[in-house]
């Protein structure tokens, strides 16, 4: 269709809308362990915070690495959370909240993105921060689902064990075989694909 054209174009449907709710936003944080996803999280909170705005965050309640009642980056910054085993747990508190952050979202059940969109559709930002694959490479939990609906999508990289290269994977190198196995640096090295597929083929 040419430009001078769309001036003809009649929109027979609705073009004002009432202001019910602010545009509320959801951001999808995500990339390999050790990449910095809790710690831009938790600053985007305290940022948030020190303007004023009431933020709620949630973890899953299985994730007690460091605390039971905060999240805690590698670096040990750290923000009290509330630590929830259903993702609709989310809703009893959500209408009190200008932004909800939620970390480790990728351990949540299903619900999570319905429960994500009830919350940017009532008016509140969400912040949540996820790996987007596990040990074997594989898309994980909901994020798949969330990467689609998010409003913005910050994918970071951490730096590979081996050649130093943007790293995309988390290499297990513990003899755990589940997929959700919770550890640090004594069961994960962040590896570039190269690497990954490299030791993955041995």
């Amino acid at each position: 269709m040419n430009t001078s054209q769309k001036n003809d174009v009649k929109i027979s449907r609705r073009t004002t809308f009432s202001p019910r709710v602010k545009n509320a936003r959801i951001q999808l944080i995500c990339g390999p362990m050790f990449s910095g996803k809790t710690t831009a999280l938790i600053s985007q909170v305290q940022q948030l915070r020190n303007e004023g705005k009431d933020v709620f965050v949630f973890k899953p309640q299985l994730d007690n690495r460091y605390a039971d009642k905060s999240v805690v980056s590698h670096d040990k910054n750290k923000v009290e959370a509330f630590a929830i085993d259903k993702s609709v747990q989310i809703l009893d508190y959500h209408l009190n909240a200008d932004v909800v952050a939620v970390d480790e979202v990728q351990f949540f059940d299903d619900k999570i993105v319905e429960v994500l969109q009830k919350v940017a559709n009532d008016g509140k930002d969400v912040i949540a921060a996820g790996l987007d694959m596990d040990y074997l490479g594989r898309p994980f939990g909901a994020i798949p689902a969330l990467l689609t609906v998010a409003d913005d999508v910050k994918k970071l990289n951490s730096v590979c064990t081996f050649c130093s290269g943007k790293a995309r994977f988390s290499h297990r190198i513990s003899q755990d075989n589940g997929t959700v196995v919770l550890g640090e640096k004594d069961k994960y090295v962040p590896l570039c694909r190269s690497c990954y597929n490299e030791l993955k083929d041995q």
